[in-house]
């Protein structure tokens, strides 16, 4: 039987959306820099257009990513779902720019999509009515967008369910700390449920040491608890045992640095840090053409439906002897013969 770490080895969060600190910031500088080539064309060149940094385009996701959270609480969509979102949410937004797809519609098609992907119901006509201003077709615009964005992935692995665990393991350990337990417990999920998502540790670090992490903020004795420093015995297994617990205690330390970025009261705090200026900035640098993604995706469609028709136009007159240019050739050689017959009547 596989291991619980066997199994999120293979999965496509540990083998396709896993990255050094490094590459993922070598990504989305490269996002950046493609976006502002695609885009600059399509704009005034005088003035010079003022594009939306690397940086900027994270402080905007992380901005959109509170909008998300707050618009996922606002309907009633499970803990775990609004997680989902997102991580959809910022995954496509490794590859895509803010500039050319734009976060306040693609959070919620991150939302519907979510609750489709968890088999949590609920309605595109539900979702649509209680944001206001929003279509059920405005959702659906980006659907597919999102789906290749994010490379067609839909599994996500959440610290959650380790959190459990965890718990469940202390109490046997414990069990004459059940209220210290108790408050370990509420306070590292209220870091779960924002921390790691406003943060890049879903790239950087399995869920079992972001929850670890998040334990050791609130109550860094329970963490100790869990990973045991080695006993007496044998010099060489005490070594490498000790070795490993380094490892792991250094990732958990580097994950906590993460985490502590963005505590929990930024939920209701982070959308008072003024934006405006840098929103009105990205206003000025969108991409002309997606700035309707209804139209946009409209117009892709017709594309495609009058270049189906045109090739098959080209096939009928294949098929009954027309619109071939040898055949044009040769009918036109005919046509300077003298008719034997004699002139048409």
């Amino acid at each position: 039987m596989a291991t619980e770490d066997a199994r999120y080895r293979s999965s496509s969060q540990y083998r396709v959306w896993s990255y050094s600190p490094a590459r993922l910031q070598e990504l989305r500088a490269s996002t950046n820099a493609l976006a502002k080539q695609q885009i600059a064309p399509h704009l005034p060149a005088d003035p010079a257009p003022d594009f939306v940094t690397a940086e900027e385009e994270l402080r905007l996701v992380q901005w959109a990513t509170v909008e998300l959270l707050r618009a996922g609480e606002f309907l009633g969509i499970p803990t775990e779902i609004r997680a989902t979102a997102a991580i959809f949410f910022r995954r496509f937004y490794v590859t895509n720019s803010v500039m050319t797809y734009a976060p306040t519609e693609l959070l919620k098609t991150s939302l519907f999509f979510a609750c489709k992907a968890d088999n949590h119901h609920m309605s595109l006509g539900e979702l649509s009515s209680k944001l206001q201003g929003t279509t059920a077709e405005q959702i659906l615009a980006g659907e597919f967008l999102l789906c290749q964005g994010m490379r067609f992935c839909f599994d996500v692995h959440h610290p959650f369910r380790a959190l459990e665990g965890a718990i469940l393991e202390l109490r046997r350990q414990a069990p004459h700390e059940e209220e210290r337990i108790r408050q370990a417990h509420v306070r590292t999920r209220e870091i779960l449920k924002f921390s790691p998502l406003m943060t890049d540790v879903y790239f950087h670090y399995t869920p079992s040491q972001i929850m670890m992490a998040a334990l050791q903020m609130v109550d860094a004795g329970f963490a100790d608890m869990l990973i045991p420093g080695s006993g007496s015995g044998d010099d060489t297994a005490t070594a490498a045992h000790a070795q490993m617990r380094d490892r792991i205690m250094g990732a958990i330390a580097n994950c906590r640095a993460m985490l502590e970025e963005e505590p929990p009261s930024r939920l209701t705090e982070f959308w008072i840090t003024p934006m405006k200026p840098l929103r009105r900035k990205l206003q000025k640098c969108r991409d002309p053409a997606r700035l309707d993604l209804v139209a946009y995706q409209r117009s892709k469609r017709e594309e495609a439906l009058n270049k189906e028709k045109k090739d098959a136009n080209m096939a009928d007159d294949d098929v009954f002897g027309g619109g071939g240019s040898a055949r044009d050739t040769k009918r036109r050689k005919v046509d300077a013969v003298e008719d034997p017959f004699g002139p048409a009547l």
